[in-house]
């Protein structure tokens, strides 16, 4: 853990990258879950394991029966829970930053690649697909051939035509939080992460998150670090996507992964 940070304060010093994806009352991204009782800020992103985490994290702030946290409510249920977490924005500037110099900060991270094919598998992939706005625009302009249920939302896109989408977009501007940057909707180089656990290995990273906060008496994160067959499921998803197209895709999330020390040395 200390090389993970180390290594994430070493890229942040290198680099003159700003964004603006705060809020505007306080500066601080929306993704900051605060939970004063325990002195604690999570930073919980869209397909990093959040809704786990928010079961978490409504157990450490009683929202939740502890003992029955890891089996709370479906997606649904959990997303809706969320009102009652308090977001950093929400507090003074003065109250914002007290707590951030004096509370442990945690960030939960996964390969972005990665991350994209969980959002599409997710979000736009066949009749699954649920955020129907976009998988329209994506399969009228660009689908090669798209179908009538395409261009209606009632199926989802190709995987190449998400990709051929992403590569549009201006990293500039603000994306859909599924798929937008660590650096919008954490800002670890403003945030400076105590914690940084990683997907692969967020049973026993967040198990050390609760016994720095000394809870690890009364809760334990379930044990689920994923499977190494999980990481050859959304390699697989990129055999049909040209080098060049990865390269170019790669260059939004680039700084994402220097910060957390993923690469791209498997394709």
């Amino acid at each position: 853990m200390e090389r993970r940070v180390k290594h994430m304060e070493t890229v942040c010093r290198d680099t003159t990258h700003s964004v603006d994806g705060s809020s505007a009352r306080t500066g601080f991204p929306p993704m900051l879950y605060v939970d004063d009782k325990h002195r604690l800020i999570m930073c919980s992103m869209p397909k990093v394991g959040c809704s786990n985490g928010k079961r978490l994290l409504y157990a450490l702030t009683g929202n939740v029966d502890m003992k029955k946290f890891h089996n709370f409510g479906p997606d649904k249920k959990v997303f809706a829970y969320k009102r009652y977490l308090p977001r950093l924005s929400q507090y003074s500037p003065f109250g914002a930053k007290l707590r951030l110099e004096t509370y442990l900060k945690v960030i939960v991270v996964r390969h972005p690649l990665e991350r994209l094919v969980s959002a599409y598998r997710g979000k736009l992939e066949g009749k699954s697909s649920t955020i129907t706005r976009e998988a329209i625009y994506i399969a009228k302009w660009f689908e090669t051939n798209p179908t009538p249920g395409m261009l209606t939302g009632k199926e989802g896109v190709s995987f190449q035509a998400f990709i051929d989408y992403l590569i549009t977009l201006d990293p500039n501007k603000a994306y859909n939080p599924h798929w937008e940057s660590y650096i919008r909707l954490c800002d670890p180089c403003q945030i400076h992460y105590d914690v940084i656990a990683r997907l692969e290995s967020q049973g026993t990273d967040l198990n050390m998150m609760l016994k720095l906060i000394g809870m690890d008496d009364k809760l334990t994160y379930p044990q689920g670090d994923l499977p190494a067959s999980s990481s050859a499921v959304w390699k697989k998803y990129f055999t049909e996507i040209s080098r060049s197209d990865i390269r170019k895709i790669w260059q939004h999330y680039e700084l994402d992964a220097r910060l957390f020390n993923f690469t791209l040395d498997w394709y």
